[in-house]
């Protein structure tokens, strides 16, 4: 990162991960809080879709009209501060409303950072968003080590609460440098597009959508499931129930913050066939072996697992911010239009998805309902060609 201003950018979308993932981790403390089972559990965390859906719909609309700051502001605070209130509530209505409001402010500050990161590269067409996304993940590395770190010496509320304050004005400090690059609002109304007209036929890039959720799922799905599947089924301290999901993000890291020196060397299509054939793979072995190791021999077995999570963080590293950029190439919207429309579809399904492994971990196990995104990332061998207009313009 060249400049002050690309720094901070690159300091908002760390500070994000570390903010927005930092109660991931302790999900199983909140789930106790609730007293609802597994699929309870999954349902309540997936409504907050709908939020996200709202966002998605409007914000990209809302910055190209009104600018990257306000936008950033507006969902920084909407989203901090329902964070502090979902670790806080005990009534699972309160829950629901608080976790709505998590997703909006979640979606909307994805959506005008992600927005503001494609204007970024667009005057000397380097490519940023694998590395952007890359130190996002970072932040979600460190605040699942410091989570696992501090489950049983401060109290959930404790920690979600100074966290979410320091980040808010840390966020607000780092807008204030990166101003001279923010997109700046536009007053024209041409572009704009109702909710209606988000699905219509031809509106979105369809294929660049189906790929992104087959992309993320498996990172949701550790993201929800890990630490509990760990804890519950594993029967690992709260502490080292969080060693999967380390693992996963420190290889997606590696991947992202690498994958523009690799693709100097290999095809893009290519890249993604082997990443996330291996990847995928590896992972849905490790699962299925690391469950039946682990009845015998619980540290092997969860040493197994935690394996399989490394080579899936790999696989699927850069396939995110790879589909964004060519959802991006393939469009003559704006950018935050086309993260907006994109992140919509993605929400949708995802959703579901969140659904149908939330109550096929209740009704078998959580190790059988993660075998789902693992075969949703190997599918993505089938889409690589899809890629190859991105594979040209990335370097």
């Amino acid at each position: 990162m060249k400049t002050p201003e690309r720094r901070a950018l690159a300091g908002l979308f760390f500070l994000f991960g570390f903010g927005i993932m930092s109660w991931v981790p302790r999900f199983p403390e909140v789930k106790h809080n609730l007293g609802v089972s597994n699929g309870e559990f999954g349902t309540l965390i997936s409504i907050g879709a709908i939020g996200s859906i709202l966002s998605l719909v409007t914000v990209g609309h809302l910055v190209h009209r009104h600018g990257s700051r306000k936008l950033l502001t507006i969902a920084a605070l909407i989203l901090y501060t329902s964070l502090i209130a979902v670790v806080h509530v005990r009534e699972i209505w309160q829950f629901l409303i608080c976790n709505f409001l998590v997703g909006l402010g979640l979606s909307a500050f994805h959506t005008a950072l992600n927005g503001q990161a494609l204007h970024e590269q667009k005057p000397d067409g380097e490519n940023l968003m694998p590395r952007l996304h890359g130190l996002w993940s970072l932040g979600a590395l460190i605040t699942a080590v410091i989570s696992g770190l501090l489950t049983s010496r401060v109290s959930l509320n404790t920690h979600i609460d100074v966290l979410s304050v320091s980040i808010f004005l840390v966020d607000m400090y780092l807008l204030k440098i990166t101003a001279p690059t923010l997109l700046q609002g536009n007053s024209r109304h041409d572009d704009d597009v109702s909710f209606r007209d988000i699905f219509a036929r031809g509106s979105i890039d369809w294929l660049m959508g189906i790929s992104l959720t087959c992309a993320v799922m498996l990172e949701f799905a550790i993201a929800d499931w890990a630490a509990i599947f760990s804890k519950e089924e594993l029967h690992m301290s709260p502490g080292v129930s969080t060693i999967p999901y380390i693992c996963f993000i420190t290889a997606m890291i590696a991947g992202r913050l690498t994958v523009h020196k690799i693709l100097q060397k290999i095809d893009l299509a290519d890249l993604i066939r082997r990443c996330v054939v291996l990847g995928g793979s590896l992972f849905l072995i490790c699962d299925i072996v690391g469950v039946q190791v682990n009845k015998t021999s619980a540290t092997l077995g969860f040493a197994i697992i935690a394996f399989g999570s490394l080579f899936a963080g790999l696989g699927a590293s850069f396939m995110a911010p790879t589909i964004m950029n060519a959802a991006n190439l393939r469009s003559s919207a704006p950018g935050a239009v086309v993260i907006g429309q994109l992140g919509a579809l993605n929400t949708v399904v995802v959703f579901f998805m969140k659904w149908i492994i939330a109550w096929t971990a209740q009704f078998t196990s959580i190790g059988v309902a993660l075998v789902i995104p693992a075969l949703m990332l190997i599918s993505l061998y089938f889409l690589a060609n899809s890629f190859e207009q991105a594979g040209k313009k990335i370097s």
